[in-house]
């Protein structure tokens, strides 16, 4: 079983890797999540063979997308951690932070760009504007889905 459970892990990091997170987050979550029970960072660190200082920085990191939460248990002095198994929230949510963020950079990049442009250069450009109108036509689109992301969330229920 052991064996199973590294390859799953695995096949999360390389998933997790792929869409551009970090490996020590993806091992963590995939961890808690086929765990039966919540562990503590010890147990997580030396299931991973990680460090502690490693294993907490994750840990915040998980927290702060809402992906695993702490749990008392009587008995322990400490926290233990224990993952949410809604996978397609915690999905969904940082796919439109991510996206978010994006969009709050390049806006307003746009928007400089176009109320600097000159008209005379804007007639010998014509073909850049024509791009620069298509990008915000996308990033209204882009935004359109953000804004009816729960209702999409609720298909895939």
């Amino acid at each position: 079983m052991e064996k199973a459970k590294d390859m799953l892990i695995e096949a999360a990091v390389n998933l997790g890797e792929s869409l551009g997170l970090n490996r020590a987050v993806c091992q963590i979550y995939a961890l808690l999540y086929l765990s039966n029970a919540p562990l503590s960072p010890t147990e997580i660190g030396k299931s991973l063979e990680m460090s502690k200082g490693n294993v907490s920085i994750n840990l915040r990191i998980l927290e702060q997308w809402n992906a695993v939460r702490k749990v008392w248990k009587k008995g322990y002095s400490r926290p233990l951690y224990t993952a949410n198994e809604d996978i397609e929230m915690i999905i969904f949510d940082k796919l439109k932070t991510g996206i978010e963020k994006r969009l709050s950079y390049v806006k307003p990049i746009i928007m400089q760009v176009k109320n600097h442009k000159d008209r005379n250069l804007a007639a010998s450009n014509e073909k850049f504007f024509a791009r620069l109108d298509r990008i915000e036509r996308l990033i209204g689109k882009i935004e359109f889905f953000l804004q009816n992301l729960d209702t999409i969330k609720a298909f895939t229920k």
